[in-house]
């Protein structure tokens, strides 16, 4: 190091600095320069660091003899900075001598570089360490000769890629490439005048091009691609060094603002998935895991044991000890641990054979593939003792996961011992074995202890309580029955063990498997391998394409690795990811014209026919008889001006959308086929003509969708016109209006003698918008922006103005009327009545301005459908089609799939008694505590059986008689709580009319017997109480305890407060016996001891 003074600026090397510590720890950059030297036997050019505050001029050190540059390059560095070679350091005279002089002309260095490079014969000697530490010192290389135009080209070629087509080239290629076809005959149809579509595709100087009818600011015009130079584009943007082999999106990002191709991301994606470079080097990531499979369970102490070695430990013990080999038994987690100085085959069976003297030989033994235990002296040993030895897979340590679960706690232990004594970790190490041999294991649910010997030990814990406590003398207890006594004690230990590491087990998969996929490869196939990198045993690397020779087990495959060690290896799956051929991949899908699908037009969305709007078209029902079908059509001929397949207009009411301060959302247009936007424009062209839409130039917009209905008309799906109002739904004020309880206007219906049903035509376009709200229901199509003029389907509070209107309508005729929507229906006990509510009805109708779709019309039926269930002559039933749907269902396997089951199911819950238990299973599923991929297990599979079958065999409830007496049956378990309400028949029989059923939470599980039964009467009366509020009812309880639940005192608060809790209610509490009690909804009646596990709501 020299002090800054001495030395010239011009001596300084440009961009060379050196990072310098000094003796505070303190790092800063200094500059690098060149000096003449002369020291002792040092002379001539060096490098030196130049500082500012050296205690002295100059600082040598040990290594100046070792420079990085030869004398000749530093000779050749200072003549080039004007220094002479006899200068030691630069003076101030010099400095003005050699600024007059110049320095020497860089080309001078031309001649003396190479030539001082060539007379480097030999290796630099190697630098020993310095205090100077550079991190940006950079070695001086000589100019390159110029390059021939041949290497030029060569360069070019690498870094942009072979060149393209000529233009006329790509002209004709445009004009025949079949894949084209159908952009040629788009630009043939727009240069006839069709603007239809959201793109132009035109022809200019004899290319073609495609461009948005309204693009962004900046956007190009796209070329036209055809087949045979699209592989030439994606290699530019994606192989070449200057697009760097990004990603898909990144290439996709690359070629979409200049060209166009039909099935261009398709192309794209699979042109980067089968990139060699990318696939060596991991860029396209690898396969999903495979499912786990976990280990059999093993119900015998060592008869199955893991084996595995521990170590290195550096530094070793006082006796030399660097290794431990380690042995867990898979039944009882006992672990045994021997330190070794060596891992020589012999050293570790000798190890081994001292354990197993103790706890006895084993029949299997798992341990990786080390060489010690792969040695031909072990094997010989496990044949001689009768040992079965099973190897993991290479690379798989997780096949032996006990052991290294194991390891890295006795690791951790070791580490957590004082600094003093961890040298000594041998000594202490049966220590470590006893703590972790004592506490219970999370798998098993008992400590290696307890499992092994059938007791717990004696713990320094124990020691500590005893020495606290009166000594107690050990019962004098005979031998026999001692290990009688253990015998058993230890069964049932092993017995539980075994049951909670196989729940434990199943736990674990269902984690494990939440994004888990099986991969499966044929013999011949190509993969990639992932290896490890030696010597750097973390880092792995992909390699190949390797060929699969043979499916050794589910998830293990033999791999011809192709190389003279090993060629031949069985790997695990999950380091297996498919190669993928660029050779193999296709540009192009073409089809023989006769294997494309037939798609069917989407029917009109107004498709009607005559019948529709005639009164004829009224279904009335086959029970009726001629007089009576006479009297309807004379009473439907009335108000035939009412039935119209065009929606009426009413002026009762108007919908408003009340979105605030809210700025107006607009959304962009959904991607959509030709075929669909030809629909779309049709429709739009109708609801023009019906005066439903008109045009806008709102700043809101909102994107069309196409609903199906849930009818059918020929066997074919109708649609329904519809706008994706979320955006808009976000900042609507929502309307509190309430929609009837559908369960309420079932019970309603059934009773009734006599049913018909009438159904709107197109009930919500029959409200007008009020014209703050037509803006806010712009929508945007390729054809234009347009408003509604009546009230859409989608908006958040459309259903609630059209409750209000239906109510509005019908008030003053509930007695013999109800509607849910635009469901309306009419009920009557005799044929007189109903023909007077109908007429009622239909006049309010007719008022108001509301029409009526005569095909969805029904008249005098004794059953109909409504809501989702068969009503009528005083029964209940489920929909057969839902039902056959619930039949047809198959086995779940996502959260998602659950819950929709349970959905379908749990809307006739009401006919399945026994509801909540039998579903209990499915419900856990559920929970958010349970993973999205659920792990479908026996009791799963037998509640999905169990609810389909109800299904199948589900009661037909009777409708509730309000004058007749209510009977409610109630029950309880240690699971759950349930109910029947029943009411007697003609003959004296119960008949159910509603079933309930709740699953007890676990902190309700631990109420007393009483406590659950009270509060079975609770959850049933506060469910129960539309129907039993103001009548007087018998409750009837297998619990003779709760007889006294009205005259109930302050001994137990909890039922103090039920007990209270019910006064409003007129009610009288039963005793019936269990044998008379079977229909109670009572989860103890179907539960096994197998669930007492579960929990959850049901």
């Amino acid at each position: 190091m020299v002090i800054e003074k001495l030395v010239h600026p011009e001596q300084h090397i440009l961009g060379h600095q050196y990072q310098v510590t000094d003796a505070h720890n303190i790092t800063q950059s200094h500059p690098m320069a060149v000096v003449n030297l002369n020291w002792g036997g040092v002379t001539g050019p060096k490098k030196v660091v130049v500082a500012s505050d050296l205690p002295v001029d100059c600082l040598l050190g040990n290594d100046l003899e070792t420079s990085a540059w030869s004398d000749v390059e530093l000779e050749a560095h200072a003549a080039m900075l004007g220094i002479p070679g006899h200068i030691f350091a630069l003076t101030r005279a010099q400095a003005k001598k050699q600024k007059g002089q110049g320095s020497l002309d860089p080309g001078t260095m031309d001649q003396v570089l190479p030539k001082a490079r060539a007379s480097r014969s030999k290796p630099l000697p190697t630098i020993p360490p310095s205090t100077v530490d550079s991190t940006s010192e950079e070695e001086e290389f000589p100019p390159c000769a110029e390059p021939t135009p041949e290497e030029l080209e060569a360069d070019t070629a690498e870094l942009l890629g072979e060149g393209g087509p000529a233009r006329e080239e790509l002209s004709v290629a445009q004009q025949t490439c079949p894949t084209l076809e159908g952009l040629r005959q788009q630009a043939v149809k727009q240069a006839n005048g069709d603007v239809s579509d959201s793109h132009r595709v035109y022809w200019e100087d004899n290319l073609l091009y495609t461009e948005h009818r309204d693009p962004k600011p900046g956007a190009a015009r796209r070329l036209v691609i055809p087949q045979e130079y699209r592989k030439f584009l994606l290699t530019l943007a994606h192989d070449i060094p200057l697009a760097g082999h990004l990603g898909q999106m990144k290439t996709w990002d690359r070629l979409v603002p200049l060209f166009h191709w039909p099935r261009m991301s398709e192309d794209t994606k699979e042109f980067c998935k089968s990139c060699e470079t990318c696939q060596a080097s991991g860029k396209t990531g690898g396969t999903p895991k495979a499912p786990l499979i976990p280990l059999p369970v093993v119900g015998v102490p060592f008869e199955r044991v893991g084996v595995d070695i521990v170590g290195p430990l550096d530094p070793p013990t006082a006796s030399g000890n660097r290794f431990i080999v380690v042995v867990v038994d898979h039944a009882t987690r006992y672990p045994e641990a021997i330190p070794l100085r060596t891992t020589t085959a012999p050293a570790v069976a000798k190890a081994l054979l001292g354990i197993f003297s103790r706890v006895g030989f084993p029949k299997e033994v798992v341990s990786d593939r080390g060489s010690n235990f792969m040695s031909a002296y072990l094997k010989a040993m496990w044949k001689e003792c009768g040992v079965t030895y099973n190897f993991t897979t290479p690379y798989h340590p997780q096949t032996n996961g006990l052991v290294e679960r194991f390891n890295k706690t006795l690791k951790g232990m070791i580490m957590g011992l004082p600094e003093k004594l961890r040298r000594r970790w041998d000594i202490l190490l049966p220590c470590l074995l006893f703590a972790y041999r004592e506490v219970p294991q999370k798998g098993v649910g008992f400590s290696p202890f307890e499992l092994l010997f059938g007791h717990p030990v004696r713990c320094p814990l124990t020691l500590v309580k005893e020495g606290w406590e009166q000594p107690l003398k050990a019962p004098k207890q005979d031998i026999v029955d001692y290990v009688l006594g253990l015998r058993s004690r230890m069964a049932e230990y092993m017995k539980k063990a075994s049951k909670n590491l196989q729940a434990s087990q199943e736990l674990q998969k269902q984690w494990h498997d939440q994004k888990a996929v099986l991969v499966q490869y044929q013999p011949g196939q190509k993969v990639w391998v992932l290896e490890p990198v030696a010597p750097k045993a973390l880092q792995d690397k992909w390699s190949g394409p390797h060929t699969i020779v043979e499916k050794k087990g589910e998830v293990t495959y033999l791999v011809d690795l192709g190389t003279a060690r090993s060629p031949l290896r069985v790997l695990h799956v999950n380091r297996l990811k498919p190669y993928y051929d660029r050779a193999d991949l296709t540009l192009l899908m073409a089809t023989d014209e006769g294997q494309e699908e037939d798609s069917d037009p989407l029917p009109d969305l107004f498709s009607s026919t005559e019948q529709d709007a005639l009164v004829e078209g009224v279904v009335l029902a086959d029970c009726l008889t001629a007089e009576q079908k006479d009297n309807c059509i004379n009473l439907l001929g009335q108000f035939s001006e009412l039935f119209s397949i065009v929606p009426g207009t009413t002026s009762w009411c108007e919908h408003t959308i009340d979105t605030g301060d809210s700025l107006p959302v607009k959304s962009k247009i959904y991607r959509q086929t030709d075929h669909v936007r030809d629909c779309i424009k049709q429709e739009v062209q109708k609801m023009l003509e019906l005066g439903v839409v008109e045009h806008s130039d709102s700043p809101w917009a909102s994107p069309v969708v196409l609903v199906p209905k849930a009818n059918s008309k020929d066997g074919k799906k109708e649609m329904r016109f519809c706008v994706d109002y979320r955006g808009l739904n976000l900042v609507t004020k929502t309307d509190a209006h309430p929609i009837p309880r559908a369960d309420e206007l079932i019970d309603t219906l059934a009773s009734a003698k006599y049913l018909s049903t009438f159904d709107l035509t197109a009930g919500y376009w029959q409200i007008k918008l009020s014209e703050d709200a037509k803006p806010k229901t712009a929508f945007s199509t390729i054809g234009g922006h347009y408003q509604f003029t009546v009230m859409p389907f989608g908006l958040k509070n459309a259903p609630a103005t059209f409750q209000r209107l239906v109510n509005t309508v019908l008030q003053g005729l509930e007695a013999f009327s109800a509607a849910y929507l635009d469901d309306i229906a009419v009920f009557s006990s005799s044929w007189d009545d109903h023909l007077v509510h109908l007429w009622k009805v239909l006049e309010a109708l007719q008022k108001a301005g509301l029409t009526i779709k005569a095909s969805k019309c029904q008249i005098g039926q004794g059953k109909v459908v409504y809501l989702g269930h068969l009503v009528g002559g005083e029964q209940i039933a489920p929909l057969q089609g839902k039902i056959q749907t619930i039949i047809d269902w198959v086995p779940p396997t996502t959260q998602t799939q659950v819950r929709a089951f349970l959905g379908l199911t749990g809307y006739y819950r009401r006919f399945i008694k026994n509801y909540g238990s039998i579903a209990a299973p499915l419900n856990d599923l559920t929970s958010k505590k349970m993973p999205k991929k659920v792990l479908w297990t026996a009791s799963c599979q037998k509640a999905f059986e169990e609810l389909k079958q109800a299904m199948c065999s589900a009661p037909v409830l009777k409708s509730p008689c309000y004058s007749k007496k209510f009977y409610v049956q109630t029950d309880a378990s240690e699971l759950g709580v349930g109910a029947v309400l029943s009411q007697l028949n003609s003959e004296g029989q119960d008949q159910p009319v509603a079933f309930i059923s709740r699953r007890l939470t676990p902190r309700e599980k631990r109420w007393s017997a009483i406590e659950r039964e009270a509060f079975a009467v609770v959850c049933a009366l506060k469910k129960l109480r539309p129907y039993l509020f103001g009548t007087h009812f018998i409750v009837q309880t297998d619990h003779k305890p709760l007889l006294w639940l009205k005259q109930m005192k302050g001994e137990n608060p909890k039922l103090l407060r039920w007990s209270i809790s019910l006064q409003g209610m007129d009610y009288t509490v039963e005793h019936r016996p269990g044998s008379s009690h079977s229909n109670a909804d009572g989860l103890s009646r179907y539960f096994h001891l197998d669930n007492e596990d579960s929990s959850g709501n049901g």
